[in-house]
């Protein structure tokens, strides 16, 4: 009855863009009940055309995308849309970014300490001359690593041949060369002209928007981390965000955090079964992937949460507790609650 555009949010409800969820797929339950329902709205009535029915049924259908839904804490499905699809573009009427905390806001988050560790080092030296296959030189990589901010998580490697080596490092280098901070001509690096005025001028708020956007929107999470693709969690940053201002007011663990999140997103679980193992279920890969990604390499490196960690006795993991830091909730100003 309804045509609905590739780019629109999917009548299923998912919040994602029609073309990313149900289009050309067995409809889901969802999709299948609202379908249902329109058809109930539709019984009875008489139209003048096919352009009027057209004209009542996607009235009907933005009507229901305006709706609260439960699953996403009390944001629409329209709202979801926007929050997965255009971040930092049409999101103003649900979240905005302060833009005058002062520099010193900045000063002790740790992806900001290591970015300017990194090419205050490289403005002592550049031109940096490559290795071989196009890394950084060894010497230089180890100064540097000895002096980062290393997540608990993240292995801590005393010794290394190669950049590479050092995933945490390899995957900062390239952060700042996305942030358009660092560049690589031929076989030397140096600093951009953007880059050398951070250094020499200081480190602002602009400059941390830029890293937030790029970190978000260009760089790869799922970067030598062993799960799945799991691209939901990438593009869902910043409902994730809601979701820590909704719920990590106060200590939440990080388990409970990524329960919130597959409620919210349940089809990640069919991709989830595409790379299942003896002994693992579908849901231990979210539940051990949302929590990495999202709360760990993202969130506590970008100083909007803190982490207490508990030592589980007879295992390797540890309970993890999350809580929204005072820099976060400065920097995220919303407009739902």
């Amino acid at each position: 009855m309804v045509a609905i555009g590739q780019n629109e949010p999917c009548p299923c409800g998912s919040g994602k863009m029609y073309k990313h969820c149900c289009l050309g797929k067995e409809p889901p339950p969802r999709m299948s009940s609202v379908m249902d329902e329109l058809r109930a709205a539709i019984a009875g009535k008489t139209f003048n055309s096919i352009d009027d029915a057209n004209a009542f049924a996607q009235n009907f259908m933005e009507s229901k995308n305006r709706v609260p839904q439960l699953d996403f804490l009390g944001l629409s499905s329209e709202q979801m849309h926007l929050l997965l699809n255009f971040p930092f573009a049409k999101t103003g009427e649900i979240v905005e970014i302060d833009p005058n905390l002062p520099s010193s806001t900045f000063q002790g988050i740790p992806v900001v300490d290591n970015a300017l560790l990194f090419m205050g080092r490289l403005a002592e030296q550049e031109p940096l001359k490559a290795t071989a296959k196009g890394n950084i030189p060894l010497l230089f990589a180890r100064e540097v690593l000895a002096e980062l901010k290393i997540p608990e998580r993240e292995l801590h490697v005393t010794s290394i041949r190669t950049e590479e080596e050092a995933p945490i490092l390899h995957a900062l280098r390239e952060l700042l060369t996305l942030c358009g901070w660092v560049k690589k001509r031929g076989d030397r690096f140096s600093l951009t002209e953007n880059g050398r005025k951070i250094v020499q001028e200081g480190f602002i708020g602009a400059d941390f928007r830029n890293l937030l956007e790029t970190f978000t929107l260009k760089f790869n999470w799922g970067f030598m981390d062993g799960y799945p693709p799991f691209s939901i969690v990438q593009q869902s940053f910043l409902f994730g965000l809601y979701l820590l201002h909704r719920e990590a007011r106060r200590e939440i663990e990080d388990q409970a955090l990524a329960d919130h999140f597959l409620r919210a997103f349940p089809q990640v679980l069919e991709e989830a079964r595409r790379y299942e193992a003896p002994y693992r279920e579908p849901r231990d890969y979210i539940s051990g992937c949302f929590p990495l990604r999202f709360l760990e390499r993202f969130c506590e490196y970008f100083g909007f949460v803190t982490i207490r960690r508990e030592t589980i006795p007879g295992r390797f993991s540890k309970r993890k507790f999350v809580r929204t830091t005072d820099f976060s909730r400065r920097y995220w100003q919303w407009r739902v609650q």
